[in-house]
């Protein structure tokens, strides 16, 4: 598993993951953090189902405010309005919790690409995250995230 909080994305991250990038670096411009409300749907609508939005300034106030149809389909129930902890303790997945505080304290976007187990196959599957820190301020308030799926030959799960 590998976890960066970024200078920049690595060259061999997917193209999605690239554009989040770019999306997240435009709308700062010269601010620290880019406002929460300059997130746009409709400027990503053909990655809506892998798209998640979680609301919060805290780890333990973390809320999944929105969530693609990727997420329903790996949790088995739809987790918009659900608490990040309440989806995934921390205690299980120490990953996330390094992912969310460093995006929360470093107030930087962090890139992480590793496995997990897809529930609805039960087989292990590859993936690239990108967590983006909107706020107000040096606070951050959202976390836009994004979040590419891979079969075992490394082709994309969903496009």
């Amino acid at each position: 598993m590998v976890t960066v909080v970024p200078e920049g994305i690595p060259d061999t991250a997917s193209k999605e993951v690239l554009f989040f990038w770019d999306y997240w670096l435009r709308l700062k411009g010269a601010e620290r953090l880019p406002a929460g409300d300059l997130i746009d749907p409709l400027d990503f609508f053909p990655h809506l189902p892998q798209v998640f939005i979680v609301e919060g300034s805290r780890l333990d106030s973390l809320r999944v405010r929105l969530a693609g149809s990727v997420y329903r389909d790996l949790y088995g129930f739809e987790i918009s309005g659900k608490y990040l902890a309440e989806l995934i303790p921390f205690s299980n997945r120490r990953d996330l919790l390094v992912d969310y505080t460093s995006c929360l304290l470093e107030r930087a976007p962090v890139f992480h690409a590793g496995r997990m187990t897809w529930r609805q196959r039960g087989s292990k599957v590859s993936y690239e995250r990108i967590l983006l820190p909107f706020g107000a301020g040096e606070n951050v308030d959202k976390i836009l995230g994004y979040a590419q799926f891979f079969d075992s030959e490394g082709h994309k799960l969903f496009r």
